[in-house]
């Protein structure tokens, strides 16, 4: 079922039912009304025929003369009994239809009464004279009354059945109306592939409304998308570069080597040659890996204290005694170095960053420190090397890249890109800034 049928009858239900509830109480309000309007003609009936027959010496002759003229104006069905206290009918001679003594003995307690009986509604009524006190009875059906109920009913399920009809076809305009932005963007997304994920969709005049929360979260998702794609060109086009040199340069030496025979030396060369580039091979397919493997399982996160963390990269990475130098700015609460995380992602992190701070500075200090401030947890790594040019900084962390003065030292282009992603996969930032000939330096923050 589509989405617009289905609001529509949510819509609808909803409006039914409290359609429902209203027409049930105007027909209740209306039935008990006609109710109590009826026992108040009822109860005049009573009190007429007591007056008839029993105040007579009480009265005068023109009020008894106006009882007189009222009492033949009966309503429908109308049934009268007087009794006196004894139970007995006096008056008016029992026939078909008589009250039991239970029913005039309330009325001899109440002085008045009302009950139904089936159709009909009966009023009694306790009447004192000086001659003696008497219950009066008087019953009727109210057909006028039945007939206009009856009416109403039907108006009211007319009503009830046609406001429905109309609710769910306004419904249905409604919806479509509300949903013309949900089919604008459907129809914008299909038009939108592999290829063409530079397009993005078009936001309303209304900044704050849902639609546009779902075009921006859309377009953010095409973004990286995009981002995505241009990366996994770029990563495979610069892979297979990376990867068929070293190849190349194993196959050229070994079949150089093969063309003649040569001395035990210069095999013994070659074979060097042949491992060196076997080495660099195996580290650049070690960086894939540990790249295209770099996430996080929940099984797998744990508490990791930064200040013990930072010790091992370095106690791992200090090629020198003093070359690489701590300073810790220690807080009150220790567990502010605290985070969660996978302890070997990170140790890996730290460490792609500090071999490349010990690789461009040659034999110059490498300061390491931590401390905690408003960004949180926060790692500096500083070094004295050759620094990167303002305009590489944003480019550094995209896979096999290298800034044109790091071609003279040996590298892959990976180990900054894997720091990076590791990084932000623990929620965390990294910061560079540099001068080049005077050092880099780079800032990890990890938020408390």
């Amino acid at each position: 079922m589509k989405v617009k049928n289905r609001l529509s009858l949510q819509f609808t239900f909803m409006f039914a039912v409290l359609l429902f509830i209203v027409l049930a109480g105007i027909y209740l309000l209306v039935e008990q009304n006609r109710k109590d309007n009826f026992y108040s003609k009822l109860d005049d009936r009573a009190l007429i025929v007591g007056e008839l027959y029993l105040a007579q010496d009480n009265m005068s002759p023109e009020d008894y003369k106006k009882v007189k003229e009222i009492y033949p104006q009966t309503l429908s069905h109308e049934v009268t009994r007087i009794y006196n206290d004894k139970f007995e009918p006096v008056f008016i001679k029992e026939d078909s239809v008589s009250w039991s003594k239970d029913i005039i003995q309330q009325v001899i307690e109440k002085q008045k009464i009302h009950f139904t009986v089936g159709d009909k509604q009966v009023a009694g009524l306790y009447y004192m004279d000086n001659s003696g006190n008497f219950v009066v009875l008087a019953s009727a059906i109210d057909d006028s009354g039945y007939q206009n109920m009856k009416r109403l009913a039907y108006i009211m399920l007319f009503s009830f059945l046609v406001s429905l009809a109309i609710t769910f076809l306004l419904g249905r305009l409604f919806a479509t109306i509300a949903l013309q932005p949900i089919l604008k963007i459907t129809n914008d997304l299909k038009i939108i592939r592999s290829t063409s994920l530079d397009k993005r969709l078009t936001l309303t005049r209304y900044k704050n409304d849902e639609i546009n929360q779902l075009s921006t979260t859309i377009n953010n998702l095409l973004e990286h998308l995009e981002q995505s794609f241009k990366d996994q060109q770029s990563f495979i086009s610069h892979a297979s570069h990376e990867l068929r040199t070293p190849l190349t340069k194993i196959f050229g030496k070994a079949e150089v080597t093969l063309k003649n025979d040569r001395e035990k030396e210069e095999y013994q060369l070659a074979l060097q040659s042949i491992i060196k580039e076997a080495e660099k091979l195996n580290e650049l397919i070690t960086s894939l890996l540990e790249l295209s493997q770099a996430s996080i399982d929940s099984t797998e996160l744990q508490k990791i204290r930064l200040d013990e963390l930072l010790w091992e990269v370095v106690d791992e990475w200090e090629t020198k005694p003093g070359l690489v130098k701590v300073n810790y700015n220690l807080p009150d609460d220790i567990d502010k170095f605290t985070i969660q995380g996978n302890r070997r992602l990170l140790f890996i992190a730290l460490s792609n960053i500090l071999k490349n701070a010990i690789k461009f500075s040659g034999d110059k200090e490498v300061t390491c420190e931590i401390k905690c401030d408003e960004r949180g947890s926060v790692i500096t790594i500083k070094d004295q090397g050759i620094g990167i040019e303002q305009n590489e900084i944003q480019q550094i962390f995209r896979p096999f890249y290298r800034a044109p003065n790091a071609f003279k030292l040996p590298g892959t282009g990976i180990g900054l890109s894997l720091a990076e992603k590791i990084i932000r996969l623990h929620n965390g930032k990294i910061e560079v800034t540099s001068i080049v000939n005077a050092g880099t330096t780079f800032t990890v923050s990890f938020p408390q």
